[in-house]
């Protein structure tokens, strides 16, 4: 099997659909002789932000000398960038032969796994086979019955808490939280950013009963020092960790993303890992993470963000207020899935905008464009309508000065079709 015909097995999977359940992704993992028992795990869960983290802590860890699986979703630039060893991405002829092992189970099952649950199955397997030291696994949806919660978890954390995927994790915070805290497991540390207090006591009750200790990141204080389009500096006030580190991830928001991958190596590092105040500086400094505030021009100030849900939307406001021109000189293109409240992010974003250009992704679950019309109209925000990703972009590029500002958000589907789009512009 090659890798065009182990695409092509997997197209009739489940993508859409989410099947909560550990049955199916077990079955798998059974039959693969249980890959995710060969290294031990550190495990992200959140709203928002998992992605950040685990991007920082494998680099730093990579940086440290282990070998370091890294799972992550979306993908953003290839189909096999979700699944890294040391950050490369998993060959062609790994995964076709990763696929090829699961076939069986996959033709005719009466309950077939979704695609998550099989790209899962084959990121465990690869790790196993690369013989990776730990892995980097980021929750797909929730974390109680996500699929990834199969790992054997050193550590886990817990990003945020916020309203996302309320028809399938609860319309409330505290059962959104009780999905997410679902990660946790006996004697293993669970890290806790920012949260809300009912999102709070949800992952405290939770640690309570499966005997987990609870840890705050807010022990690490942290203090953004120095600010250019390239990188953020921030001056840490802890014990035994660098005096000041900079990362790339240069919105405000990933503060709190950085103060829980500090605290994440400070309980590594009690876990006996080594892990050096050089490789801690280092890996961050050389962090990558796509589609998260990029700066991808400058003259005019071109930024891409994956911004999906009102949470998202809500801090991304806040650093367009702060680094953005003026709002005559500000224009965006925006596009969203149909399952996301839309119009609350809507409503955040399009007023900070003098220009709006509407777009959707070719991803089945994108939004038509007429809808966010809607909404613009309400707000009284100027708008044009595209029914392409490629056409959305030559719309709200047309007419832009150098002092003028474009932001590219709403979904990951929409920055994923931008962004070679505009690399390709670039290296013309």
């Amino acid at each position: 099997m090659d890798y065009i015909e182990a695409r092509r097995a997997l197209e009739g999977l489940p993508s859409l659909e989410v099947k909560p359940g550990l049955d199916r992704v077990n079955r798998l993992l059974s039959h693969l002789d249980h890959p995710e028992h060969a290294f031990p795990a550190i495990h992200v869960a959140g709203t928002n932000g998992k992605g950040s983290v685990v991007a920082m802590l494998a680099s730093v860890l990579t940086h440290a000398g282990y070998r370091v699986g890294r799972f992550t979703s979306p993908d953003l630039i290839d189909f096999r960038d979700r699944i890294c060893v040391d950050g490369e991405w998993i060959s062609k002829e790994e995964f076709a032969r990763e696929v090829e092992r699961i076939l069986p189970l996959l033709n005719g099952a009466d309950d077939p796994p979704t695609l998550f649950e099989v790209l899962t199955a084959v990121a465990l397997s690869h790790f196993a086979a690369r013989k990776v030291d730990l892995a980097v696994v980021e929750v797909g949806l929730g974390g109680r019955y996500d699929a990834t919660n199969v790992v054997q978890p050193m550590l886990t954390i817990l990003t945020t808490v916020g309203m996302d995927h309320t028809a399938l994790l609860g319309n409330t915070i505290e059962k959104i939280a009780w999905e997410k805290a679902g990660i946790a497991k006996e004697d293993v540390p669970l890290i806790i950013g920012d949260l809300s207090p009912q999102a709070e006591r949800a992952a405290r009750a939770e640690c309570a009963r499966v005997h987990a200790p609870l840890i705050s990141a807010f022990g690490i204080d942290l203090r953004r020092s120095t600010f250019n389009w390239e990188y953020a500096s921030y001056s840490v006030i802890a014990s035994s960790l660098p005096k000041t580190v900079k990362i790339p991830l240069i919105a405000s928001y990933q503060e709190e993303n950085l103060r829980l991958v500090l605290a994440a190596i400070k309980e590594l590092r009690n876990e006996g890992l080594a892990i050096t105040n050089d490789a801690i500086s280092s890996g961050l400094a050389t962090t990558l993470w796509p589609g998260r505030f990029e700066v991808m021009n400058r003259e005019p100030l071109i930024v891409l963000d994956g911004a999906h849900n009102p949470p998202a939307a809500i801090a991304l406001a806040r650093e367009i207020e702060t680094l953005f021109p003026p709002w005559e000189k500000r224009c965006l293109l925006f596009g969203v899935l149909a399952d996301k409240d839309y119009e609350l992010i809507a409503s955040t974003l399009f007023p900070l905008f003098s220009r709006v250009t509407l777009t959707r992704s070719d991803s089945p679950r994108a939004l038509e464009p007429k809808h966010l019309a809607v909404v613009a109209t309400r707000l009284s925000v100027p708008h044009v309508e595209t029914g392409s990703v490629i056409d959305g972009l030559s719309t709200a590029r047309a007419g832009l000065d150098p002092d003028d500002a474009l932001l590219i958000t709403g979904s990951l589907t929409i920055v994923r079709e931008v962004r070679p789009l505009l690399l390709d512009r670039q290296s013309s």
